[in-house]
């Protein structure tokens, strides 16, 4: 993704400043952690949008594009295909599938053909990892006790962070890989 978005903007010199909307949008999620804010998504455009003096809805459409598009179309070269293969297999016997996630998920899943049981994004919950309120809510939500669920995430300082402070046993993928 970050070979495409350096080619992409090397081509498209006169849209850089595209590059650093993208940088403060990531920056912004990752400070805030949990803003405890209603519509914290719509105030991270705004704040975007008068930073850059770019219209709301042009920052929108930019997300939109690096974050759920062209994200999309190599998804399914990326992805971890032996632990999709296990995941689905333990649906199939039964096991709920659960993803949350801090960014918009549903269509990249639907781009690996991967349906869980249950996704959540920070958006929605109005919550960033590591903060614990999502995850707690997303619990309550399905009504699961913190010791019914293994969190299974790729950063230790966000989903390993946010698993402890609920309560909530977690692995790092790459430990799970190494299993493999």
């Amino acid at each position: 993704m970050a070979l495409w978005l350096a080619c992409y903007y090397f081509l498209r010199p006169w849209r850089l400043r595209e590059i650093f909307i993208l940088r403060d949008w990531r920056r912004l999620r990752e400070e805030r952690f949990c803003t405890a804010e209603e519509n914290f998504y719509e105030l991270q455009l705004a704040e975007l949008s008068r930073r850059y003096q770019t219209p709301a809805g042009r920052v929108e459409e930019i997300l939109r594009a690096w974050l759920t598009i062209r994200p999309k179309k190599i998804l399914r070269f990326c992805v971890r295909k032996k632990v999709l293969a296990i995941v689905k297999a333990h649906q199939l016997r039964g096991v709920k599938m659960i993803v949350y996630s801090d960014n918009p998920v549903r269509e990249k899943l639907s781009a690996i053909n991967f349906s869980p049981d249950a996704s959540f994004c920070a958006d929605e919950l109005r919550c960033m990892k590591p903060d614990a309120h999502g995850l707690i809510k997303i619990l309550t939500t399905l009504e699961l006790a913190p010791d019914d669920v293994l969190y299974i995430g790729d950063r230790d300082d966000r989903d390993g962070l946010c698993a402890k402070a609920s309560g909530v046993n977690y692995l790092d993928i790459k430990n799970f890989e190494a299993l493999l």
